[in-house]
């Protein structure tokens, strides 16, 4: 049973970015590459921002952010090589959400999802990378609508965005929470 809630984490972790790739305009522009581009960009930034943290200052989550926003953005702008915005936008995005659940999620599914109880908590981290994936393409337009425009938008627009959007993440996840507590009181209970 442990080995079916590991391969159910993984596809509900790994099966919406593929969907993404597959159905979207990135797969008729062929743009694996560019995809690839946005796991390095996750990658460099975060191994710069584990450098800051580590020499400048202490960490908080609103730096981290605008760190990831700075790695992002100066990816996402110096990719001069796509034509449609979208290709852009998507393909670093998506990139950035790949790596993101690699580098956080696998080993911690195949350690602890084949462990010999179920755990919710995993199908919660499952279904968080979802919400990651929503949140890096609405930060990567963003950021892109920042560069284009003529009029630029406010520090504290984006601000308030990170802040309100990181809430809304924790507050969903604290509800998918309850609920499977919930259903699996009220199965026990039944029984």
């Amino acid at each position: 049973m442990t080995f079916y809630h590991f391969i159910n984490c993984l596809l509900l972790t790994f099966a919406p970015p593929i969907m993404l790739y597959k159905f979207s305009s990135l797969s008729e522009y062929g743009t694996i590459w560019r995809t690839g581009m946005g796991v390095l960009a996750y990658v460099v930034t975060q191994v710069c921002k584990l450098l800051i943290i580590a020499v400048v200052m202490t960490p908080n989550a609103m730096m981290s952010h605008l760190i990831d926003c700075l790695g992002m953005y100066w990816f996402l702008i110096n990719q001069n090589k796509a034509s449609v915005a979208s290709v852009k936008i998507l393909s670093i995005a998506l990139g950035w959400s790949v790596a993101e659940s690699i580098f956080t999620r696998l080993v911690d599914f195949y350690l602890n999802a084949r462990s010999l109880e179920f755990e919710w908590i995993h199908l919660i981290s499952a279904a968080e990378a979802n919400i990651v994936l929503l949140q890096n393409m609405c930060v990567s337009a963003l950021l892109w609508q920042w560069n284009r425009s003529g009029n630029k938008l406010s520090v504290v627009l984006m601000m308030v965005y990170f802040v309100s959007l990181s809430l809304i993440k924790m507050h969903l996840l604290s509800q998918i929470g309850a609920l499977i507590a919930l259903s699996t009181m009220t199965l026990f209970l039944t029984n």
